[in-house]
């Protein structure tokens, strides 16, 4: 996939998108693999993802872990080290492997220095980021666990833009912050309406109309009233 597929870059004028991929190198990334790490320079890497998808995660000082969010083909990762020099709280991990392009938080720096009209456009996609977290947030303090788990895996779908899903019920666990057992008896709920089915660390979208409806059931509600 070339630079122009993330939905980000795609955004940028024409002259834009030259420079952005003149920085860039294409990277293979791996499900499980960490981002955001500082390099051997000091400075971090800015990955435009194309086929990968990136979990945004907040970690306990136990070491438990909870998604807040994630990003795939239409955004990038690690774009919040060229504007403040400050170490996140988010951390990032890739849930399904694909490709990326990679470049160096200071080359892109640089970048925007020489073009600064390309901040407009980056300031957008970083508050639509802010918002999706903030949505994933108030998911966990209101929702259920079948209503986050249904929405998970609709955002992990179009992220991934395949109904076909490479997950365990150990990583679902680790994403939604809850125990095992609690993703198993909840995929087993919607696998009894036919909405999914799994096998072996392969989650199946059978239904999405109707795994949209179990992952946003205020809006169907209201729905079927209007």
């Amino acid at each position: 996939m070339t630079l122009s597929t993330n939905g980000l870059i795609f955004q940028l004028a024409r002259e834009d998108q030259n420079r952005v991929q003149s920085i860039c190198q294409p990277v293979a990334l791996k499900a499980g693999q960490s981002l955001g790490l500082p390099c051997a320079d000091g400075h971090s890497k800015i990955y435009f993802l194309t086929g990968a998808s990136v979990a945004l995660l907040v970690e306990s000082p136990a070491h438990h872990t909870l998604a807040v969010g994630l990003v795939g083909s239409e955004g990038a990762i690690g774009l919040g080290s060229v504007l403040s020099p400050a170490p996140g709280h988010l951390r990032c991990r890739v849930q399904t492997s694909g490709s990326a392009w990679a470049a160096n938080s200071h080359d892109l720096a640089m970048l925007l220095h020489q073009r600064p009209g390309m901040l407009w456009v980056i300031s957008q996609y970083l508050w639509q980021l802010a918002e999706h977290v903030a949505t994933m947030s108030a998911s966990v303090q209101f929702d259920d666990i079948g209503t986050r788990l249904a929405h998970w895996l609709v955002l992990s779908a179009e992220r991934a833009q395949s109904d076909r899903l490479p997950l365990t019920h150990e990583h679902l666990a680790q994403m939604l912050g809850v125990r095992r057992v609690s993703i198993t008896l909840a995929a087993g709920d919607l696998k009894t309406k036919g909405l999914i089915d799994y096998q072996r660390g392969v989650v199946n979208i059978l239904d999405m109309a109707g795994l949209r409806e179990c992952a946003h059931p205020q809006q169907a509600l209201l729905s079927a009233h209007v």
